[in-house]
């Protein structure tokens, strides 16, 4: 049965372009980050397509989604972010997850465990490099790089940084992060010991970034496509309309009266508002499309509905005919900057009540 509702169309075929593109581009590990529910788009469905196109290795934030995807994708490594945190030894170790450890405190309960256990397969390692977020501080890799004989028990050590600016090519703050990551590899010279520096953005800086392990994630799907000109959009947001009305001259749409009509208008209403990620921000300066006719929103967002001028084509649209929110007209980038946000926020944003649907 079809029902009347927002939908977001992921295209598969795309997201293996972008794939393709980052292989060209690096030829190192590739771990795709699948965390926030593959950035909203569904890390089941995501993750099962990446293990068809060759990736094994992936990122997520929390033993909650590490959990949930191991339950649906068996056989795949699953490094967690958020690193070690009270009570998870026996719950990492039974699922084979890889904590990544964020201080020196949670790199000595885990390994004091897996010592008990007599388990010593891979270990994974974060420092920080000028992020200030997560990670390993100076004082603490001083500490780690003094611990050699436990590191030199694991079959890999991995250690990871992440790039505050990465995105801003021209940032000289990549390459200071990137000389000071380099200055840590030198101090972990051993033969189990591998390094991962770049995400989506670093990817694209250079070689120089991309030591043996690389994270994409936005680049996958389909946002910041300035990154490079082959990536391609992923993600489109439609939505139907449910209902047509006339507004008059003077009348106004919507709450607070934020708009008031300048002529005779004729309006559709479409079933999608903030509680589905579309941000109020937009109201009144955002844009929909049907077909390849823009068309404005009008008065402020509501939390389940939408206001569209729709007077261009008030004789071809009808009931239940689909507008774009964002896809094929206007970028998951462009509508995010419209909104005053990143292309992160937009689609971690959309609303499960919004059905997912994939093609090819």
């Amino acid at each position: 049965m079809q029902y009347s509702h927002s939908k977001v169309i992921v295209n598969l075929s795309n997201i293996k372009n972008n794939l393709n593109i980052i292989k060209k581009f690096s030829n190192t590990i590739i771990c795709p980050v699948i965390k926030a529910n593959a950035y909203g788009l569904g890390d089941i469905p995501i993750a099962k397509f990446l293990i068809k196109n060759k990736c094994k290795d992936f990122w997520v934030a929390n033993i909650i989604e590490a959990l949930k995807i191991k339950k649906n994708v068996p056989n795949i490594n699953i490094y967690v972010a958020n690193g070690l945190n009270k009570n998870e030894e026996k719950i990492f170790l039974k699922n084979k997850f890889i904590p990544v450890l964020n201080t020196y405190e949670q790199f000595k309960k885990w390994t004091n465990f897996l010592n008990k256990k007599k388990v010593f397969k891979e270990l994974a390692i974060q420092v920080d490099t000028g992020m200030c977020r997560s990670g390993f501080q100076n004082e603490d890799i001083l500490k780690l790089r003094n611990d050699r004989s436990i590191l030199q028990k694991f079959k890999e050590v991995i250690i990871f940084t992440h790039l505050a600016s990465a995105d801003e090519k021209k940032s000289k703050y990549n390459n200071d992060q990137k000389n000071k990551f380099l200055k840590i590899k030198s101090m972990f010279q051993f033969q189990n010991c591998k390094f991962s520096l770049a995400a989506s953005g670093g990817i694209f800086l250079g070689k120089d970034y991309h030591f043996d392990m690389v994270r994409p994630g936005i680049a996958l799907y389909g946002g910041k496509l300035f990154f490079n000109k082959k990536l391609k959009n992923v993600v489109s947001l439609i939505s139907p309309v449910i209902q047509i009305n006339s507004l008059k001259k003077g009348e106004t749409a919507g709450y607070n009266q934020t708009y008031k009509a300048k002529k005779n208008i004729v309006t559709a209403t479409i079933p999608l508002g903030y509680a589905d990620g579309v941000k109020i921000k937009i109201s009144n300066i955002g844009h929909v499309f049907y077909k390849n006719i823009k068309l404005p929103m009008i008065g402020r967002i509501s939390m389940d509905l939408m206001i569209i001028d729709i007077t261009k084509v008030k004789n071809k649209i009808k009931i239940g005919d689909y507008l774009e929110v964002f896809g094929k007209n206007i970028s998951l980038d462009d509508f995010a900057r419209i909104s005053d946000t990143s292309p992160y926020d937009i689609i971690t944003s959309i609303s499960d009540r919004c059905e997912k649907v994939y093609v090819n």
